[in-house]
């Protein structure tokens, strides 16, 4: 059975880790090259993306990505671990329950460039260590306060002792860590009491495989990961170029694109580099989609074709390193 290369968007049910789901789709897909892009607790349910083969590549970039959550926050107790799994801890004596406006005042505080303290169980590393391997040995910290972004936070319902919530976020954001500090900010104590991920780096829970239905089908090709973001089209000889260092030439999507904005270049309809703005116009990659020797046999085929153009440019240490200080002077 051929390698797959591409992504799977997949509903992981409530009860399961992410590697569990991460080696259900090892056995089913017979391939270990197999990654997820951002972890979901067992008590989690919803999309988590996977990346087979060459879209490992993209791991770290779709794992930063927006996510969506719904949440269900239960006020009037805390958790060790932040959510319902954890031993409860009733809060005595119990104020008065908030009134919603208050609720909504609070939630407001969540909003935005936040410093937030991950929970103590958590995959988060100290020295070295996950912290929740630090927990069970009975040797949990608090760990550092850092910096998590929060797009937007909606109330869906408020009826006590539960606050239902939908929260858009980036990456690396613990939607349980927000659940504590509510609870700790209306005095009342609160924990995690369901969360689904309904949307991750705009792939959308509607789309996704059940674990139990996941077959080599909802394969999607690499390119799909990549269709929130910015592209540009080049010649196979320009990424070829772009593949031995060379900043090339490019009409960007915009004039204003931000210098951090992530950009795809793309060859006949594949996507083969993620790019770094160098310039007005002018772009480097940062990392290769694909193969040097994929890059030289497009390239050849161009050539092949008769195009002049890509003739000129074609990939070789010399005219790179010619058209690379051309581009320079200009």
């Amino acid at each position: 059975m051929a390698l797959p290369h591409g992504i799977v968007v997949l509903d992981k049910p409530a009860g399961i880790t992410s590697r569990d789901a991460v080696d259900h789709a090892c056995r089913v897909l017979r391939t270990r090259e197999i990654g997820h892009c951002g972890t979901l607790d067992p008590l989690a349910t919803g999309v988590l993306v996977l990346v087979i083969g060459r879209a490992r590549r993209l791991q770290e970039l779709l794992s930063r990505s927006r996510k969506v959550y719904e949440a269900r926050i239960r006020l009037g107790a805390t958790s060790v671990t932040d959510d319902a799994e954890g031993p409860l801890t009733e809060t005595t004596p119990l104020p008065p329950p908030p009134e919603e406006a208050t609720v909504r005042d609070a939630m407001a505080g969540f909003v935005g460039e936040i410093d937030q303290r991950p929970p103590r169980y958590s995959a988060v590393k100290i020295d070295g260590e996950r912290l929740y391997d630090l927990a069970r040995r009975g040797e949990g910290i608090d760990p550092p306060a850092r910096r998590v972004t929060v797009y937007t936070i909606e109330l869906l319902r408020y009826a006590w002792p539960d606050v239902e919530l939908r929260v858009a976020c980036a990456g690396g954001t613990y939607v349980r860590s927000i659940a504590r500090d509510l609870g700790a900010l209306l005095c009342t104590g609160g924990y995690l009491a369901a969360l689904s991920r309904v949307e991750s780096g705009g792939f959308k829970l509607s789309e996704a495989a059940t674990i139990e239905t996941l077959g080599p089908e909802h394969v999607l090709p690499l390119e799909n990961a990549l269709r929130h973001f910015p592209r540009i089209d080049v010649a196979a000889a320009q990424a070829v170029r772009l593949g031995n260092g060379a900043v090339v030439r490019a009409e960007l999507p915009t004039l204003s694109l931000a210098s951090d904005e992530t950009l795809f270049g793309w060859v006949n309809g594949n996507a083969v580099a993620l790019l770094k703005k160098a310039g007005p116009n002018r772009v480097r990659s940062q990392r290769l989609l694909v193969s040097m020797e994929e890059l030289q046999r497009l390239a050849e085929a161009e050539f092949a074709a008769g195009d002049s153009a890509a003739a000129a440019a074609r990939a070789g240490a010399g005219a790179d390193r010619a058209s690379y200080l051309d581009d320079e002077r200009r």
